[in-house]
């Protein structure tokens, strides 16, 4: 990806992809693990990244395919158009040809294909899924996120890879479920789990919005205040209802309160 991969910087115009720490992290989860599940901030290159690694994925591998699932059809489509964009930009020595190539699908010619879809309850029904990308899944409603998930958790049983990407929305929906069961890295008898993997054997990432070399102190005091504070929470220091943070009071004493406890301190 670092040699080969272009993509489009909304200020450079086309340029050859060069990670940054968190994006390597990302590339090096999604290689290493079966079950990865993300929780990124906005606009922090996730995406992009997704588009690289899944390219890869279906050049170099053979019968695989690859389903990306979207909350929104315009969010599978941008998906979609990043890994167009890079497929087009590579050299011919390294692209591999092309059977169907519409904005919905790709199949290769060593018969791999990525497909493109929106998230719904039959999403991925009835499919031998290699690889499935998930893109936002805490703003997918809930009962069809579950409905998706256990359709979806049949297919990939075989060994498929699991890829869950969101920022936080809610305290009790799916993705709120996978990430914290990910987090959960002892079982019942205290003793840790192998492989740096949670309880569901799902391995978590995350980011920082700082970590971003175009991001800092202005940056972020200047979205604050676009979207207010509780919104920059959440998209931002992807931070939800029962997300733990250290409190410190004029005492000097620090405790560990969740935003909703914070929120009900200050309110009373």
């Amino acid at each position: 990806m670092s040699n080969f991969f272009y993509v489009q910087h909304p200020k450079k115009g086309k340029v050859l992809y060069n990670p940054y720490g968190e994006q390597g992290r990302l590339i090096d989860a999604y290689h290493r693990y079966n079950r990865i599940v993300a929780m990124m901030p906005r606009q922090c290159g996730k995406t992009v990244t997704a588009a690289g690694y899944l390219l890869w994925s279906a050049m170099f591998n053979s019968d695989q395919t690859i389903l990306i699932a979207a909350h929104k059809f315009t969010g599978a489509m941008e998906i979609m158009n990043r890994i167009r964009f890079g497929y087009e930009s590579v050299p011919d020595f390294i692209r591999a040809g092309i059977t169907e190539y519409n904005k919905q699908s790709m199949v290769f010619d060593n018969g791999s294909r990525i497909l493109a879809q929106t998230t719904t309850e039959t999403t991925g029904r009835g499919m031998a899924i290699s690889i499935l990308y998930s893109d936002e899944m805490s703003s997918v409603r809930p009962t069809i996120a579950r409905e998706f998930w256990t359709s979806c958790s049949l297919t990939l049983s075989t060994g498929g890879k699991a890829i869950v990407t969101s920022t936080p929305n809610n305290s009790d929906d799916l993705f709120a479920d996978i990430w914290h069961n990910a987090n959960k890295t002892e079982d019942e008898s205290g003793n840790t789990i192998s492989g740096e993997l949670g309880v569901n054997g799902f391995h978590a990432i995350t980011a920082k919005w700082d970590e971003h070399p175009d991001r800092d102190e202005a940056w972020a005091a200047e979205q604050r205040e676009l979207v207010g504070d509780e919104q920059f929470e959440r998209e931002v220091l992807c931070l939800s209802g029962d997300s733990l943070i250290d409190i410190k009071f004029p005492s000097g004493e620090i405790k560990k309160m969740t935003i909703f406890e914070l929120r009900a301190t200050l309110s009373s």
